[in-house]
């Protein structure tokens, strides 16, 4: 409340004292509400009258309201051989409008944008500024031109959550022949205006509150605002583009990003095609390939070619044994047409944040390659990059998601993998033993499946420490446990790890008096209980089902016993099902069940709360305990 009432303050200080320009007196105050910055006002003036040089300037000013807010000013311009930045500047001003800062483009820092890239010719322009009181303001002018046309930037007047907007303004400049297409999504609920004109498009957003970010939402990209652009015909590093629909992007991709890299040595091919002599399915060969590629090379960033998507020469990862996404990709493809296998080039966005792919719009954005092969109606989908992954397995990287193929008729939509419920399994097997004094000694069995597979399968290539590090934090909550011993069992072919483990935890149990309370959920206790949020405004999105199974075996110490067991337990809901029981084999050993089923799906966002209790009636069960009673003479 105090920082509210200092922050309005100041917007009415701004207004009885500042005589500048810029300050915050004519904010809109509502903005502020969920707010780390507001987007005062912003003019993005783009031409493509002519496709062999788009022309941008921007105007920004940008009010940051705190520390948080620092991360949205985003003062830099990108370029390479292709492209340069004309002008670029900047003023910082406190929140009455004084001006703080002044920095020319001869002040900027011209850095190699290479990152992991081992080459890259793209470039930065930027600077970072630190700020010495907040709120202040941030203007941004800069005046860029590009020899490329391919790449509309696409239009969010919400920068993200946490940032809203009193007003942003896209005007779009073409040739009436190459009119841009655009498609808007999540435009209902805004004060966002489409005008057009014979020459010219205005986009015009005004007073958009923030977004909050809630935990467990959609993807954003389902949430924000925004419009794609692109040209029908374009240019990209000086080969020329005409993609109407997804068939022909596809044939461009192909006539003009794979025609020509396709060539490999006779050694290579005489190697390969030995290698596969024995083979008699398209998988046989493929899979053999597959572990021919993971072997021989390794992953990095090249940012050349023809605006980053074309793939290096498919005989240059032969000589080097390195390559990216598409030079990997493309590498594996032409060594599976040297067999008669066919296989699919295709393009996707990877990562959390899902992009929907939309049918009738066609525009070059994506981020990753991969491979498919074709069987029949089904597609097996190849991680080109990985060199552990096993045949088959993308993870949650790439799943369940639309594509694009690259197939000899043109460009197609496809869908990855989707891993279901059913198959995302964790079954842990446990054998523990209490002592007299309250220690425990267990060994721990865990067998992994689906999507659990990707969280594990790469345990067997750390070191010791890393290993001992993964388990302390797998499970924080028990206090001084020793990994006396592991062993990890990763099987490829049909994709199941295997853990086996054994610890040794002091003092696990709690004395009361002369008896004990005992946990007998020691290795799948869950911690995390979901925050609560105020009028939730996104729905609640689980994005993944899974299906945890326990079962652990206790011998508890001779002279103590178990008078009575917890009650056994179900809970049913919508977004899954948990269960735990327990029962008693012999007089000193009992067995502890317990099963969790978590549906994949979406739901209203008046269901967080009920989805909240679940998980926190879940954390609270995990811990219940058992009282062993010291057996008096």
């Amino acid at each position: 409340m105090k920082t509210l009432f200092c922050f309005a303050f100041l917007l009415c200080s701004a207004q009885i004292y500042s005589q500048k320009d810029y300050s915050l007196a004519s904010v809109n105050k509502e903005l502020t509400e969920y707010s780390n910055s507001i987007l005062i006002d912003e003019l993005v003036e783009i031409d493509v009258t002519d496709i062999n040089k788009m022309k941008t300037k921007t105007h920004r000013v940008l009010a940051v309201l705190n520390k948080m807010g620092d991360g949205d000013v985003n003062l830099r311009e990108y370029y390479d051989n292709n492209s340069r930045v004309k002008n670029i500047e900047v003023w910082i001003y406190d929140a009455f409008g004084k001006e703080l800062e002044h920095f020319k483009k001869k002040d900027f820092v011209d850095v190699s944008r290479t990152g992991i890239s081992i080459y890259s010719d793209d470039r930065m322009l930027g600077i970072n500024y630190t700020p010495t009181t907040y709120p202040y303001i941030v203007v941004y002018e800069s005046e860029t031109e590009s020899g490329d046309s391919a790449f509309i930037s696409p239009w969010y007047p919400l920068g993200g959550y946490a940032e809203s907007t009193q007003k942003s303004v896209l005007k779009i400049k073409f040739a009436p022949a190459n009119k841009p297409k655009y498609k808007s999504q999540n435009l209902e609920g805004f004060d966002i205006s489409i005008s057009e004109a014979s020459e010219e498009i205005t986009f015009t957003a005004l007073n958009l509150m923030a977004i909050r970010g809630e935990e467990y939402s959609p993807s954003s990209n389902s949430i924000f605002p925004n419009v794609l652009l692109a040209l029908n015909d374009f240019k990209l590093k000086e080969t020329s583009g005409s993609v109407k629909d997804w068939k022909e992007f596809g044939e461009w991709v192909n006539k003009n990003l794979l025609s020509d890299v396709n060539e490999l040595p006779e050694g290579t091919l005489s190697r390969i095609k030995s290698l596969v002599a024995n083979e008699t399915t398209n998988e046989g060969k493929a899979r053999k390939i597959y572990q021919y590629v993971q072997d021989k090379v390794r992953y990095v960033f090249i940012n050349i070619g023809i605006g980053g998507w074309k793939p290096m020469l498919a005989s240059d990862v032969d000589k080097l044994s390195y390559g990216d996404c598409k030079a990997l990709t493309n590498y594996t493809k032409t060594l599976l047409d040297a067999v008669g296998v066919p296989s699919y080039y295709t393009l996707v966005n990877a990562g959390d944040d899902k992009v929907d792919i939309q049918k009738d719009f066609a525009i070059m954005r994506f981020n990753h390659a991969i491979l498919g092969i074709p069987d029949g109606d089904e597609i097996t989908w190849l991680e080109c990059t990985s060199q552990d992954a096993p045949y088959g397995y993308m993870g949650d990287f790439t799943d369940d998601r639309d594509v694009i193929i690259m197939t000899p008729e043109g460009g197609k939509i496809a869908h990855t993998k989707i891993y279901k419920t059913e198959g995302n399994t964790q079954q842990n097997t446990s054998k523990v033993k209490v002592d007299a004094n309250g220690n425990v000694t267990a060994n721990f069995e865990s067998v992994s499946k689906g999507l659990q597979y990707d969280n594990k399968y790469l345990l067997p290539k750390k070191k010791k420490d890393d290993v001992d590090e993964y388990y302390k934090n797998r499970w924080s909550y028990i206090n001084g446990f020793s990994l006396n011993n592991f062993e990890f069992i990763n099987d490829r072919e049909n994709i199941v790890f295997t853990e086996k483990t054994s610890i040794s935890i002091p003092n696990y149990a709690n004395a009361v008096g002369n008896d004990f309370l005992f946990c007998a959920n020691i290795f799948n206790q869950n911690q995390y209980i979901p925050p609560r949020i105020e009028n939730r405004k996104q729905n609640l999105y689980l994005g993944h089902g899974y299906i945890d199974e326990d079962t652990v075996e206790v011998e508890i110490p001779e002279d103590f016993s178990v008078e009575v067991l917890p009650e056994n337990t179900i809970l049913e809901t919508k977004f899954g099902k948990y269960e735990i029981s327990f029962s008693k084999t012999v007089e000193n050993k009992l067995v502890y069940n317990r099963k969790l089923r978590i549906n994949k799906g979406e739901y209203p966002s008046s269901e967080y709360e009920n989805y909240r209790d679940f998980m926190r009636s879940i954390a609270r069960l995990d811990k219940t305990k058992i009282l062993l009673e010291q057996n008096v003479e």
